[in-house]
């Protein structure tokens, strides 16, 4: 179950809407249940003529149940807090409001350079989630690069799939998040990554945290990476 309002691209222009979600026969058990919400900010309109345009609130507004009531929400934040010391093998220079979200894998360092992923299932990011589930998932893969001395050569990562795939992803390079795709929405599919993330003459590790919208919907991200241009 998802809900989207304002988008980048006019394709839904609207500012705030009410849904009403209905839990499938047998996912409510007796006694306590738990509710998880993931939420995504897509950036605040342009301020434009109007000044005040750019303060209209993001998020979640209200909710209730139509029976009963909730008794407490908790937000997940980065392990540790913001001021106390992080374990590995989370480095601090990663550790930042910048460049962590509260996606579980986050949180964890799923996403860093370094991390054992030897017990993972082995699953092309094209195939999508199993059973072609609703949900995140991470897919993490690395790859060298010999790039001789004297060349800049600038490159990008592209979703190379047809726009209308209900699903967003989180692509991270070397542990820096470096773009999100929203593959039924757009409009960007191209993410260029610099030298001094991507390493030249070594080792990168890649990672996307593949948010899948619907459930039994075609989410085959097809993520490839070109070389734009070689300058000596």
């Amino acid at each position: 179950m998802y809900s989207i309002a304002s988008s980048t691209n006019n394709r839904n222009i609207l500012e705030e809407t009410d849904d009403v979600f209905l839990f499938p026969e047998g996912a409510v058990s007796p006694g306590d249940n738990i509710i998880t919400v993931v939420q995504d900010n897509m950036g605040l309109n342009e301020t434009a003529s109007n000044p005040d345009f750019s303060k209209g609130p993001r998020g979640i507004h209200g909710f209730q149940l139509n029976s009963g009531k909730f008794t407490h929400w908790r937000v997940q934040g980065k392990i540790g807090g913001y001021t106390k010391w992080v374990p590995p093998p989370i480095p601090v220079a990663y550790s930042t409001v910048f460049n962590e979200g509260g996606l579980y894998g986050e949180r964890k360092g799923w996403h860093l350079p370094g991390f054992d992923t030897s017990s993972w299932e082995s699953r092309d990011l094209n195939h999508g989630l199993p059973k072609s589930a609703a949900g995140v998932g991470f897919f993490v893969t690395t790859f060298d690069l010999h790039i001789p001395e004297g060349f800049d050569v600038p490159m990008s990562f592209n979703f190379n799939e047809p726009l209308g795939q209900p699903y967003q992803a989180y692509l991270f390079v070397n542990g820096w998040m470096m773009g999100k795709r929203v593959g039924n929405l757009g409009p960007q599919a191209k993410f260029p990554v610099h030298q001094g993330i991507l390493d030249y003459s070594g080792t990168n590790t890649v990672a996307v945290a593949l948010w899948a919208m619907e459930a039994n919907a075609t989410i085959i991200p097809d993520l490839q990476l070109s070389v734009d241009a070689v300058y000596d």
